[in-house]
C-alpha cells in the first residue's frame, strides 16, 4: 500500500494518542462489571477492589463515568523520572528505553485522571525537562548523520514523529552527494566541507517552539 506524502511527513499528535489509546493500562474499579467482549479481546469481569488491566481508551471512559480509578504505570512516577532525567543528562549518555506512547500516554493521563498520579505538577515538570534531554541529544545526533544510516536507539514514536521530516530531507541530500562524489581527493574534501555546512543549515532550522504544538508542553 502506498505511503500518503502527508504519512510521509508524519503523524499528527492526535493521531498518535489515537494510537496511545490501544496501550494496557490498570484500573481498580469501583463497581461490579460484567465481561465486556471488545474487538481486542475480553476484558474483566470487573470485582472492585482487584486490579484489572483494560485498553486505555476504556480506561479513560471508565474514569470520566466515576467507574474507576487509573493506576499509574510505573515509570509515571516523580522518582522513576527524576531518575530518568538523571541518568539522560549527560551529554554521552543513551536514550533510556521507554514505552513507545510515553509521551502520549502521559498527556492523556494529565489530562483525565490527574487525581490519579501522585505529585502531578512534578510528573509535569520532570515530563518536560526530560523532553528536552532527549531533544537536546537528538539535535547532537543529526550531526552523525551519513548516508546509510542514523542510529539513535530507544526513541519513542512521538519523537521518531517530530524528526521524520528533518530526517527523510537530510538523508536525502547525503544520498545526491554521495552520488555525485567525484575521485579526486581535493574535490572529496570540498564535499565533505559543504555536507558539513548542510547539515549545521538544517540542524539550525530544527525549531523547538514548533515541537509538538498540537499537543502543547506538559507543563
Amino acid at each position: 500500500m502506498a505511503i500518503s506524502s502527508r504519512q510521509q511527513e508524519g503523524f499528527t499528535m492526535p493521531e498518535l494518542e489515537y494510537m496511545a489509546q490501544c496501550e494496557s493500562i490498570g484500573i481498580v474499579p469501583f463497581y461490579r462489571m460484567d465481561r465486556l467482549e471488545l474487538v481486542t479481546g475480553t476484558v474483566g469481569p470487573f470485582h472492585p477492589p482487584r486490579k484489572s488491566e483494560v485498553p486505555l481508551w476504556l480506561a479513560v471512559m471508565l474514569k470520566r463515568t466515576n467507574r474507576c480509578r487509573i493506576v499509574a504505570p510505573s515509570w509515571l512516577t516523580y522518582h522513576h523520572l527524576y531518575e530518568l532525567c538523571r541518568k539522560e543528562e549527560p551529554p554521552d549518555s543513551l536514550f533510556t528505553r521507554l514505552p513507545m506512547h510515553y509521551i502520549e500516554i502521559a498527556h492523556i493521563l494529565l489530562t483525565h485522571a490527574e487525581d490519579d498520579l501522585v505529585e502531578p505538577q512534578s510528573i509535569r515538570r520532570l515530563l518536560q525537562d526530560l523532553r528536552e534531554i532527549r531533544q537536546s541529544k537528538t539535535r547532537r545526533g543529526f550531526e552523525m548523520l551519513n548516508s546509510m544510516q542514523l542510529q539513535m536507539d530507544n526513541l519513542s514514536a512521538a519523537e521518531v514523529n517530530e524528526i521524520r521530516p528533518l530526517f527523510r530531507h537530510s538523508f536525502d541530500m547525503l544520498r545526491q552527494l554521495d552520488d555525485m562524489a567525484p575521485a579526486t581527493e581535493a574535490a572529496r574534501n570540498q564535499q565533505q566541507s559543504f555536507l558539513q555546512e548542510s547539515q549545521s543549515q538544517q540542524i539550525g532550522q530544527f525549531d523547538d517552539s514548533q515541537l509538538f504544538s498540537e499537543m502543547g508542553d506538559f507543563a
